[in-house]
């Protein structure tokens, strides 16, 4: 089977999921067909459907259709690129970014527990620290928007980036909540600050979860594969101007030339 074959029957394929045919017979076969289709192809049909009028936010519910299949790219990619190199850097930031999520996750379901606000009680404390890292998570975007994104866009492959930006811009808003929570937990009714905690906490914690997910299953691999090897020193050179996250390992900026 040719690619030009492969990706016209994943376009026919995510259609019919996108049309609520999710039949265990529609799912088997994109299942199967995903198997045999490279990050590359996959972004490429996607751009395809975008190309034919399907709408980003449609587009954002099919990748989570098919992302459990290409859950071999990901160490595929952390092999082929050096310590330092921006995927490798972007990687090992997402890393981080899940243990803080978690570490979200916990702390919320510590504070539902909770009675009353106690300004004694470190859990409080703890979520004034996740809140910071998570706003510390946006020069993690801006470098993938600024030196990242503008490169994969260049082949012509849209849709992926244009819906990590969407999601981008839905995640802020439930971020910067948090710290504003974080805050002011002791003038809040507290009933009232578990009920916004455990909802901005939990959009966060999945939506962030299956974004990270999706940019390293799907979007890295696809920019391995379009952007040009004489463009990734530029990207790091840009990526050094923006700046790095507080959790970035230290290797990973110092160590690619």
């Amino acid at each position: 089977m040719t690619a030009a074959t492969r990706k016209e029957e994943l376009k026919n394929i995510l259609e019919k999921l996108n049309s609520g045919e999710a039949t265990e017979e529609v799912k088997k076969e994109a299942q199967e067909l995903i198997e045999s289709i490279s990050a590359k192809e996959l972004s490429e049909a996607e751009q395809e459907l975008i190309n034919d009028g399907l709408e980003e936010t449609e587009l954002r519910h099919l990748c989570t259709a098919h992302i459990e299949a290409m859950a071999e790219e990901l160490e595929k990619l952390k092999t082929d690129v050096p310590v330092g190199h921006p995927l490798s850097t972007l990687i090992a930031e997402h890393e981080e970014i899940l243990k803080i999520l978690d570490r979200l996750d916990d702390v919320n379901k510590e504070i539902q527990k909770l009675e009353e606000f106690d300004q004694e009680n470190p859990v409080f404390e703890e979520l004034k620290e996740i809140g910071a890292k998570l706003l510390d998570t946006e020069k993690h975007h801006t470098r993938e928007e600024e030196t990242l994104f503008p490169e994969v866009d260049k082949s012509g492959v849209t849709g992926p980036t244009r819906i990590m930006r969407m999601e981008h811009d839905d995640l802020w808003p439930h971020k910067e909540e948090i710290m504003k929570l974080a805050e002011n937990a002791a003038d809040m009714n507290f009933d009232r600050f578990k009920e916004k905690l455990k909802m901005n906490s939990e959009y966060v914690v999945v939506t962030l979860r299956d974004h990270i997910f999706k940019e390293n299953n799907i979007l890295y691999p696809t920019a391995k594969d379009v952007i040009e090897k004489s463009k990734w020193e530029e990207i790091k050179a840009k990526s050094d101007q923006i700046g790095y996250c507080s959790f970035t390992p230290k290797v990973e900026i110092s160590n690619y030339n």
